[in-house]
């Protein structure tokens, strides 16, 4: 009995751990994402010849999806303002898959 309860706290330090650091790679993959659609973003704005606003990104939505070869990735959803006529404010979308832009929507 005494064996079991030296074996327990060892075991949920174990998995306290393991939970920081996955908490800890989700955020940092989170990051690189987000900087990786900031780039992308403000690449195609300029090259459209619009004006991203405020340079803002954020990230909306997270799911699973499987790639071209087959294996499970993040698929996360970030939406964007940009402005055409430094009027109006025009609402995009990016979708990247794993670190690849999947698609971008720009709506005229």
């Amino acid at each position: 009995m005494c064996r079991n309860q030296a074996v327990l706290p060892l075991m949920l330090d174990v998995i306290f751990m393991f939970m920081l650091f996955a908490l800890v790679l989700y955020w940092w993959d989170s990051r690189r994402c987000h900087e990786i659609v900031v780039q992308y973003c403000q690449r195609e704005c300029e090259r459209l010849g619009v004006q991203l606003l405020d340079s803002t990104v954020s990230h909306q939505r997270l799911w699973w999806r499987r790639n071209q070869k087959g294996w499970l990735e993040p698929c996360r959803v970030y939406v964007f303002e940009y402005s055409d006529d430094n009027d109006s404010r025009l609402h995009g979308y990016v979708v990247l898959l794993g670190r690849y832009v999947a698609q971008i929507k720009m709506p005229a």
